[in-house]
């Protein structure tokens, strides 16, 4: 059993881990997802969004982080009415997905694709699908972005307030 809390510094906790093969390796691989310790003084604006780990095993099998980011998950009050906007993750041989949401009358989502590249040894953003839904009217809208938009973004660097916002007229 890996000891995942090694991960876990200053203050931060285990929000979320989810196994499966990250690299073209296969292997159970991890990523992580930490909570920041919380702050009392912390508004929703301020607060930090969750550290996202992506956790590879090395030729021994032991994890080591090969990259992580901040900026994917949102912190947990940043979904609105609808709470902590933090929804899931999903591992598929090679990529991988996260998605939150949000808000209350129009609720949004996001959902961040990211597939690994061997012959840059890093994983970079595919797909990006961000919706809004007006729970009162049924109005609906979504956008999809794809590397012909988005350029080419290792996960690492991503961040998803660089993208356009989906709302409704």
């Amino acid at each position: 059993m890996d000891d995942l809390t090694r991960f876990a510094t200053g203050g931060a906790k285990v929000l979320d881990s989810v196994k499966g093969a990250l690299t073209d390796k296969g292997g159970a691989d991890v990523i992580l997802i930490l909570d920041p310790p919380s702050s009392a003084t912390a508004k929703t604006d301020d607060s930090p969004g969750r550290d996202v780990l992506l956790l590879v095993r090395d030729a021994s099998g032991v994890l080591q982080k090969a990259a992580s980011n901040s900026h994917v998950v949102p912190c947990a009050t940043c979904g609105g009415v609808a709470g902590d906007p933090y929804g899931f993750t999903k591992i598929d041989a090679g990529h991988f997905t996260i998605v939150n949401g949000g808000g209350s009358r129009e609720h949004w989502s996001d959902e961040y694709t990211f597939t690994y590249a061997p012959e840059k040894k890093n994983w970079f953003v595919t797909r990006v699908v961000r919706r809004v839904d007006d729970t009162i009217t049924g109005k609906h809208k979504s956008s999809e972005l794809t590397p012909k938009e988005l350029g080419s973004v290792a996960f690492s660097d991503f961040d998803p307030s660089t993208l356009p916002e989906v709302t409704l007229p």
